[in-house]
């Protein structure tokens, strides 16, 4: 080994880090001027944030995409935070599925504010406990997440969806020490059991199993009883010092969530927007069609639709749509007014750029 030049390179690279951490300085500094002549306007632009990531990715192709976007997405939000540091609510405890798609949607420069559920994370936007909350949609396996789209359709009208993120989902079995034959109790969220339900009855049949509120939540609960095992993310069980006995224990590889980033203040979403809708029909035959119609008409692809039922009207229902486009421009905005003439209600609930797939 040449010592030194180890030691030249090595003091090449210091040179290296010390140049990277005084251009993010002077970003900042630029981030903070920036806020300052945007005034009111929305501080998370997530249109303006991809457009940032993808040139930088376009321009520098001999570096890893992926990796490149992940520092870039840290950069980003480093900067932000000088503008305002958003108060994300999410589901909990620390080492949540939720945490890690404000991560990958947002970056770690954010505070969490941490709740039970949908319903709870909607309650803190509406009490200004957050700027901005992110909630689980739908999941590739278990499919729609109903008490957010419940909670969303209770909400105030100012509040919409301004960002998506679709995180992979790979879950782990831990414990606090024990081994797999000493277990006896699984605990998890009840769509979590739902996805890892082929593994449990190959490997822990008859055992007993009981719902927590989130995967974190059971984490926490295995960490202080022996013979609990959680399934959660390998975030969680080492922010708790579990032990992990198996990983990737999930029914289907590709399994995935979809969340949305729901805030006050929605920009335009650029290409490539997506734009989803809560609507109410006459309930009698062909409404539903006649409400869709203008949608078919101006070839506006429909990627996502379900049914919620109305407590305050047995049997009728609130519908929620997914639907390619701004709502904003063409031909989406004439299709949603005649939309409206056929519906009840008709309720953008956020026209915001389709996520991409976390790393």
């Amino acid at each position: 080994m040449n010592e030194a030049e180890l030691h030249r390179l090595r003091q090449a690279i210091d040179d290296v880090d010390e140049a990277l951490a005084l251009l993010l300085e002077k970003r900042q500094a630029l981030a903070r001027s920036v806020g300052e002549a945007k005034g009111e306007s929305p501080v998370f632009d997530p249109a303006r944030e991809r457009t940032v990531i993808e040139r930088l990715k376009g321009r520098h192709p001999s570096l890893d995409g992926k990796g490149l976007e992940a520092i870039q997405r840290e950069v980003i939000s480093l900067c932000r935070a000088v503008q305002q540091r958003p108060r994300v609510a999410l589901m909990g405890p620390e080492g949540s599925f939720s945490q890690q798609a404000a991560h990958a949607g947002l970056g770690h420069s954010i505070d969490p504010v941490f709740t039970a559920g949908p319903w709870e994370a909607f309650a803190a936007l509406e009490r200004g406990e957050a700027t901005l909350a992110v909630v689980p949609i739908e999941n590739t396996i278990e499919g729609v997440v109903y008490a957010t789209l419940d909670a969303f359709a209770k909400a105030p009208t100012d509040l919409a969806i301004v960002g998506e993120v679709r995180l992979p989902i790979r879950h782990v079995l831990a414990t606090g020490g024990c081994s797999l034959e000493e277990i006896v109790e699984v605990r998890s969220h009840p769509q979590a059991l739902a996805q890892c339900r082929l593994w449990l009855t190959a490997h822990l049949a008859g055992t007993p199993q009981k719902p927590s509120s989130t995967t974190s939540g059971a984490a926490q609960e295995a960490s202080a009883e022996r013979g609990i095992a959680a399934i959660c993310s390998e975030a969680a069980a080492l922010s708790r010092g579990l032990t992990i006995l198996r990983r990737s224990i999930q029914d289907q590889p590709n399994n995935r969530t979809r969340f949305w980033i729901v805030g006050r203040d929605p920009s335009r979403p650029g290409q490539g927007a997506k734009t989803s809708l809560l609507f109410y029909v006459a309930h009698r035959p062909g409404s539903l069609l006649g409400a869709l119609e203008p949608l078919r008409e101006a070839q506006r692809n429909l990627t996502f639709i379900q049914s919620r039922p109305l407590p305050e009207n047995p049997f009728e229902y609130v519908f929620f749509l997914d639907v390619e486009g701004d709502a904003g421009e063409e031909p989406l905005a004439s299709a949603l007014k005649a939309m409206g003439e056929q519906c009840f209600r008709l309720r953008v609930l956020g026209s915001y750029p389709c996520g991409d797939s976390a790393i």
